[in-house]
């Protein structure tokens, strides 16, 4: 099979958590396994501020610097780098590996998923077995979807070419400095190259090339109507 470029996505594996455990050629969605190596540690390590109500289970690796604001839940296991802020409410749930420097909004959720460091991420957000790149921006509400209908493996399609992920849950790769717009939803599978951008309000699926802005057009048509009048006695909404 054909390798795919890592590069083409991430200029800094510098950025990315599990970076000491790469050692050889690989496809980009090999990293959400790769990630699973940060999991080694036999006992929690909590360098950071942890408000009171927050709730930990499992086994966690906070780093110096990092905030955990109030009633954010972590279900470990789960490794969360130095200088990060997760905000309230957030979910952060098993073999989730955050870099340094990430931002978690409120009453966001991440699972099963590789988030490299300067990424942020906005309130209301999920994303699940995911691969987020280095000073990505994810919009409010923006959700990945991770499973098919049929619950086949999914199927990564670029161009002519189809790459079996082996995984039967995976939601999305955006590559270093990708920023996707609030209320956005995206397919298994869906593949963007480095620096690209979308519009709010988009469904994203499949493969996008690095370098781009994916702008969303919508017609709106707007028309005269005749004012209604509502009597304490009519409440059909007739004139």
């Amino acid at each position: 099979m054909k390798k795919m470029s890592i590069d083409y996505f991430f200029e800094d594996l510098n950025a990315c958590p599990c970076n000491e455990y790469i050692k050889d050629a690989f496809m980009p969605w090999d990293l959400l396994t790769i990630k699973n190596e940060m999991f080694h540690f036999q006992t929690s390590d909590i360098r950071g501020f942890i408000e009171e109500s927050v709730i930990i289970k499992g086994l966690v690796s906070i780093g110096e610097g990092t905030i955990i604001d109030d009633n954010v839940t972590i279900q470990g296991p789960v490794f969360i780098g130095k200088n990060c802020i997760i905000r309230s409410d957030a979910l952060i749930r098993p073999y989730s590996v955050i870099g340094d420097y990430v931002v978690i909004g409120h009453n966001t959720e991440v699972k099963n998923s590789l988030i490299f460091s300067d990424a942020k991420m906005a309130s209301h957000a999920v994303v699940s077995d995911s691969i987020i790149g280095k000073g990505t921006r994810i919009g409010s509400g923006m959700i990945t979807d991770n499973r098919r209908f049929d619950q086949q493996d999914i199927i990564i399609r670029i161009g002519k070419e189809e790459f079996q992920t082996n995984y039967d849950k995976f939601g999305l790769i955006a590559g270093d400095y990708v920023r996707i717009g609030s209320n956005c939803s995206t397919l298994p599978g869906t593949v963007v190259g480095k620096y690209t951008w979308f519009y709010s309000n988009m469904l994203i699926y499949g493969y996008y090339e690095k370098e781009k802005f994916v702008k969303l057009r919508q017609q709106v048509e707007i028309v005269a109507k005749e004012p209604y009048i509502f009597s304490r006695d009519d409440k059909s909404g007739k004139r």
